[in-house]
């Protein structure tokens, strides 16, 4: 019966800061809280559309940053202009997405454009490539993004090193940083280097690879410098990013992204089967080419949590009295699984597993004795030697103190 009233306990107490972390962050900005939660964590899973939603828009337009903002982020590329102005653009030259006035090819560095020559260009279809065709739509300046997302949903900055800086105090000057996450393209130890010296700049740490060490190096040496989300990867399906050892690390407002884009997912699709599996191993932000499917997968997910919140209040002060033990600890074991996975980034089928323990757990109960636990005793030679001097020393000291009171009591002859 203790362990039931303990377990209940740890439930009320759960779903007490549940509401209170949901009350306190619905007074900000969704962009704003997509922010804090890079740095503070949560229990959301965050979704990332990748270049906006490409596959209707030009990657990297504004119609296709405006297309994708159901998002939590948009992930975009910069680039900068020879007069030092950040544009979005994933190559360092125009070739791939861009073409004239008259839908004939160009090609050169985006250095040697200023902004005014970009503007003068159009760009491709979808991801670009010789085989798509010119559309009406424009390369943007960042500060245009900024526009149209209007605070609905993070940007995140995918920079160079030599460009961090410049676009760090583009984005600074604009008053947006606490909308925008920084994602350098730098070794992780350069990350902090530059990072460490800015105030208000909130990025992602980085490790890719296989080799334990150095992933859990990464992401230790990012947390004690303030950068709380680290973005693993490796081409691997069974590697060690993917295991406990790892993402044992990520726990306490710490999180791991995954990109499912950049072939470092571990092979794994860009789908629902993809997602859910990543996310029940730890994962709880993550950068997708089908941003809308993942929503869908997300909607899904919450739809499936607030029915577990339900079914927790509705069987969380279930007098466990007349139960017998073991069906109790089932139950007991199976709410409080249950309210541990609402509080914590969670799959769908994790959520789904742990609905159907619970309704399974709580029909299972069944009336009748509690079990009597007894001690069991193993006899050894030593155990007996032991218990033996014990038992004589008990002996000689209560016929001592026996001895003692009765010499007290006996009067001293004269």
């Amino acid at each position: 019966m203790m362990i039931g009233c303990r377990k209940m306990a740890l439930v009320s107490l759960s779903l007490m800061l549940l509401i209170g972390i949901n009350i306190v962050t619905a007074f900000a900005s969704s962009a704003a809280n997509t922010v804090k939660c890079f740095s503070d964590g949560g229990s959301n899973i965050i979704c990332i559309a990748h270049r906006g939603d490409w596959h209707s828009f030009p990657e990297n337009s504004v119609e296709a940053i405006n297309a994708a903002l159901e998002c939590d982020a948009v992930s975009i590329d910069i680039k900068l202009t020879s007069d030092n102005k950040p544009i979005l653009m994933a190559d360092s030259t125009v070739d791939r997405m861009c073409v004239d006035s008259d839908g004939k090819p160009v090609s050169g560095e985006i250095s040697t454009f200023s902004l005014s020559k970009i503007k003068e260009l159009y760009l491709r279809e979808e991801n670009g490539g010789s085989n798509k065709s010119k559309t009406e739509y424009r390369v943007p300046e960042l500060s245009e993004i900024y526009s149209v997302a209007n605070g609905k949903a993070a940007i995140m900055l995918n920079v160079s090193e030599d460009d961090f800086k410049a676009v760090y105090d583009y984005v600074n000057a604009l008053n947006k940083l606490d909308e925008t996450i920084f994602r350098i393209d730098a070794k992780n130890s350069t990350i902090i280097e530059l990072t460490s010296k800015l105030e208000n700049v909130t990025a992602t740490g980085k490790y890719q690879g296989n080799i334990i060490f150095f992933a859990t190096s990464a992401a230790e040496s990012s947390f004690e410098n303030g950068i709380n989300t680290v973005e693993l990867g490796s081409a691997n399906s069974y590697g060690v990013i993917f295991k406990n050892s790892v993402m044992k690390h990520f726990a306490n407002g710490k999180r791991a992204m995954v990109s499912m884009v950049n072939g470092n997912s571990g092979e794994r699709a860009d789908s629902e089967s993809g997602w859910d599996d990543l996310i029940s191993r730890g994962y709880s932000i993550i950068e997708t080419d089908y941003s809308t499917e993942l929503n869908n997968y997300l909607n899904k997910l919450e739809d499936a949590k607030t029915e577990l919140e339900k079914n927790i209040d509705l069987y969380a002060d279930t007098d466990l009295a007349p139960f017998t033990s073991d069906t109790e600890d089932d139950f007991s074991d199976a709410l409080e699984n249950a309210t541990m996975l609402i509080s914590k980034p969670s799959s769908l089928s994790d959520i789904t597993d742990a609905s159907s323990a619970l309704k399974t757990a709580y029909s299972s109960l069944t009336v009748g004795e509690k079990k009597i636990v007894t001690l069991k005793f193993e006899f050894t030679v030593g155990k007996l030697i032991v218990a033996v001097f014990f038992a004589a020393a008990v002996t000689a000291a209560t016929l001592y103190f026996r001895a003692k009171k009765q010499d007290a009591y006996e009067p001293d002859e004269d």
